[in-house]
């Protein structure tokens, strides 16, 4: 074969595949123009530029990429047999004459569970696919088997060893189809980032990265300092602890989990590796290190075993040094369904038939730590469906659900929860969730959404549910509208709930069964604790909520629209047959759910 001259200056800025065809004559010199504005017309790899130009045939690519390297090349035949597959995978060597290797359809049986390890991105982006799979090996099918580093990249993905195939474009497109179906251009876009993932194009607040607590962690200086943080950690989750406070004083420190609504105290880092684990947790949570004069706030991912668990995190400088804060909150927590709360089948019937409402106000009241966040939750994971358009306001965020478009306020930047408000109502939703209700405009952007065709739920701090009316008329909220609006009003409280195991009966005595509107000789249950393992002798084991739960009838709006007393909005409830929070406590005290201690100042008769 008569091969044309082209000098070095020529060929040094060209790829090895335009070498190779210069070399073999498939190429002339004069046609390095034409090869150049192929690359631009067609940017990516140069074989499919040199194909779709018709400059080479993609026959041509092959067979000199695996005489480069001394392999197989592969290409597709057309099925001789008209009810066998419409192609057949064809091997040549060295130019001698095809062998056949298999029909498509056994083919991609073979290679199934290789081709899932790989992924369907990297095939296509990269134009490889697998074409045979043995015990611990596959051959992989390559527009440009000279690629060694996306070879690297697929023998780590397959966890085998690789061997790389010369193979026609055609051959190449085929198997992709086979294997991975149609092509998805959205998830192939979305995966061209270079192997550096979304953090490229987010900003940092928005970067999420999950610490793995069971990572092995390297033995360097920090080791210590990273051990001791993790362990904290890890043993809070596992005590089912809500909280973690890491207290420094003058000559010690304090580490205390509250666990249940108790404060228990657990061994603390030494006085020395307070400030590093303090400034490791800091790093975690994306705070400023160096700041130590000013509140912060921060969160954490993190993966535990198979658990992911979310972290807030909040520091306040003393006159120690800085406390902080770690809110415990894992996703799995949220139960699937009201009555796991403690709700009973009547009050989450009414619950969730109000959610389902179109639009309207929902009110869930609460001191701090009562749950009410837990309540609203499992309310909107229950509610949530692809034809809802759910939206919520919150400071801070605590669960992530997909389904649900949260927004965290951001009051440094004017992002706050009447301005978010506002914007929301440009987004077409169906139910508005909005962290609290703390202000007047707050309030009345509330009830504009209400009254305009949208659910609203949000949470007051308020004693009970009925006080709720009180406090909105205090913002300035009419009554003549608020009663129209209004859909339902809940209340609750968090008692711990007595461990199974170890609690014991006793018969409550006839003077205090009177004092707390009981029956006399009532078989009630207390907390024992002791040796117990399954409450690890705390006698308590989780915490289960106190409710009421005030559906807005006729009567009642009609009494809210006309500004009557709580007092005859109350009677008219109870007419109706609302438990309000001293009844679901008692009638939990007679399940033998919880304590008489635990529930005493809900339950207790005045007089």
């Amino acid at each position: 074969m008569n091969r044309p001259t082209v000098s070095p200056e020529a060929l040094q800025d060209q790829p090895l595949l335009v070498r190779l065809l210069l070399e073999q004559g498939e190429l002339e010199a004069s046609q390095l123009d034409a090869v150049n504005k192929a690359r631009l017309r067609f940017p990516g790899d140069v074989e499919t530029a040199l194909i779709h130009s018709n400059l080479v045939t993609e026959q041509d690519v092959a067979r000199n990429y695996a005489e480069h390297l001394g392999v197989p090349w592969l290409d597709v035949a057309a099925s001789e047999k008209p009810d066998d597959d419409a192609l057949w995978v064809v091997e040549s060597r060295d130019g001698g004459e095809p062998l056949p290797i298999a029909p498509l359809s056994e083919l991609v049986a073979q290679c199934r569970s290789v081709s899932d390890a790989i992924g369907d991105v990297v095939c296509r982006k990269h134009s490889v696919v697998p074409v045979g799979a043995r015990a611990g090996s596959a051959d992989l099918a390559c527009l440009n088997p000279c690629d060694f580093s996306v070879i690297e990249e697929v023998r780590m993905r397959a966890g085998c060893v690789v061997r790389p195939r010369g193979a026609t474009l055609r051959l190449v497109t085929e198997m992709i189809s086979a294997l991975y179906g149609e092509r998805d251009m959205v998830r192939e876009i979305a995966g061209e980032d270079g192997g550096s993932g979304a953090s490229q194009v987010a900003n940092d607040d928005e970067m999420e990265v999950v610490v793995d607590l069971g990572r092995p962690i390297p033995n360097t200086k920090d080791s210590q300092v990273i051990r001791i943080a993790n362990i904290l950690l890890s043993t809070a989750i596992d005590e089912g602890a809500s909280d973690i406070h890491l207290e420094p004083y003058e000559d010690t420190v304090r580490v205390r989990y509250r666990v249940d609504g108790k404060m228990l105290e657990t061994t603390p880092p030494p006085k020395a590796l307070f400030v590093p684990t303090i400034s490791r947790l800091k790093i975690l949570s994306k705070m400023d290190i160096a700041e130590r004069r000013l509140p912060q706030d921060g969160s954490i991912a993190l993966k535990h075993g198979d658990r992911r668990v979310d972290l807030r995190v909040s520091t306040v400088p003393t006159v120690y040094g800085e406390k902080m804060v770690i809110r415990i909150l894992e996703k799995g927590g949220i139960p699937d369904s009201m009555l796991q709360l403690g709700f009973s089948e009547k009050q989450s019937e009414a619950f969730l038939e109000a959610a389902n409402s179109p639009h309207g106000l929902m009110f869930v009241t609460g001191p701090t730590g009562s749950g009410k966040s837990t309540t609203l939750y499992c309310c909107l994971n229950l509610i949530n469906k692809p034809d809802v358009n759910i939206v919520t306001v919150e400071d801070p965020v605590e669960y992530k659900f997909t389904g649900l478009n949260q927004v965290h306020v951001r009051t440094n930047v004017g992002l706050t929860f009447a301005s978010a408000l506002r914007a929301f109502l440009r987004q077409d939703p169906d139910k508005i969730m909005v962290g609290e209700v703390r202000d007047q405009e707050t309030a009345q952007i509330c009830m504009r959404a209400a009254l305009t065709g949208h659910l609203v739920l949000s949470t007051l701090h308020t004693n009970n549910s009925l006080q709720v009316i009180n406090r909105l008329v205090d913002m300035g909220i009419e009554p003549f509208l608020l009663g129209p609006a209004l859909r339902l009003l809940e209340a609750q409280r968090l008692a711990r709930r007595l461990c199974p195991d170890c609690k014991e009966a006793y018969e409550l005595p006839d003077q205090v069964a009177e004092r707390h509107g009981l029956e006399a000789g009532l078989t009630l249950f207390r907390a024992v604790g002791k040796s117990c393992l399954t409450c690890r002798g705390t006698g308590s084991k989780g915490r289960v909520g106190m409710y009421e739960v005030v559906a807005i009838s006729e009567a009642l709006r009609e009494l809210i629209s006309s500004g009557a007393s709580q007092n005859d909005i109350k009677r008219e409830a109870k007419r109706e047959g609302v438990r309000f929070l001293e009844d679901d406590a008692r009638d939990k005290l007679r399940q033998g759910v919880t304590s008489l201690e635990e529930v005493a100042e809900y339950i207790r008769v005045s007089g």
